[in-house]
C-alpha cells in the first residue's frame, strides 16, 4: 500500500480521536496573517482535517471550501461545523475550475504527501489560485520520512514526511510564487 493511502487510512480510524485534541489549537496569528492577504473572500482550506480553520474563516466572513482525502475527517469536520461546505478530495488532483480561489491554506496538508508528489500539488494550489492569489503552506520541518505512532491516537502507524524550507520554497518558484514570508517555527 503506498504511503499517501496508509495515511489516509489511519486518519480514517482516529479523526475522532485527532479532532478531540487538535480542534481547539487555533493558529490564529497564522490565519490572520494569510486573511489580510488575500485579495478576495474565496478560501479553499486543503487538507482541513476537523475543520477548526473553516470554522474560524466562516466566523470571519469569508467563503470556504475544506477538502480532506480522508472521509473520517470529512466526517469529523461536518459534525463540527454545521455551516461548513467539506468534499473528499485529493489535493493532487482538485475538482476545481482554474482561477478559483483568492488563497489556498495548507496547514499541515503535506505531512503524509510524498517528496516527489509535492511538486503535483503546489502545481494544484496554482492553478485554482486566482492571479494574485494567496498560499499559505506550514509542513513539518527536517529530513526523510518515518512512521509515527501516538499513544494518544491509539499507536496507529502514520507515516510522516518532512520537508525543509528549501524544497517548498524551490517548488514554489517553479510556478513564479512570490515568497513573501517562510519560516521554521516550533509550532505543533
Amino acid at each position: 500500500m503506498d504511503k499517501v493511502k496508509e495515511a489516509i487510512n489511519a486518519y480514517d480510524k482516529i479523526a475522532d480521536l485527532y479532532a478531540f485534541y487538535n480542534y481547539s489549537k487555533l493558529l490564529q496569528f497564522q490565519l490572520n496573517k494569510f486573511i489580510s492577504l488575500l485579495p478576495g473572500k474565496r478560501i479553499l482550506d486543503a487538507g482541513c482535517g476537523p475543520g477548526r480553520d473553516v470554522a474560524y474563516f466562516i466566523e470571519e466572513g469569508l467563503s470556504v471550501i475544506g477538502i480532506d482525502a480522508s472521509m473520517g475527517m470529512i466526517e469529523a469536520a461536518k459534525k463540527r461545523v454545521e455551516k461548513g461546505t467539506f468534499f473528499l478530495m485529493d489535493f493532487r488532483k482538485l475538482k476545481f475550475e482554474d482561477g478559483s480561489f483568492d488563497g489556498v491554506w495548507c496547514m499541515a496538508g503535506l505531512a503524509n504527501l510524498p517528496r516527489e508528489e509535492l511538486i503535483i500539488a503546489i502545481g494544484e494550489f496554482f492553478r485554482v489560485l486566482k492571479d494574485k492569489g494567496v498560499i499559505y503552506i506550514a509542513a513539518k520541518e527536517g529530513k526523510g520520512e518515518e512512521i509515527v505512532k501516538r499513544d494518544k491516537y491509539g499507536d496507529v502507524s502514520i507515516p510522516n514526511v518532512y520537508y525543509n524550507l528549501n524544497e517548498i520554497e524551490q517548488a514554489l518558484k517553479k510556478f513564479d510564487f512570490t515568497i513573501l514570508e517562510s519560516s521554521v517555527t516550533d509550532d505543533e
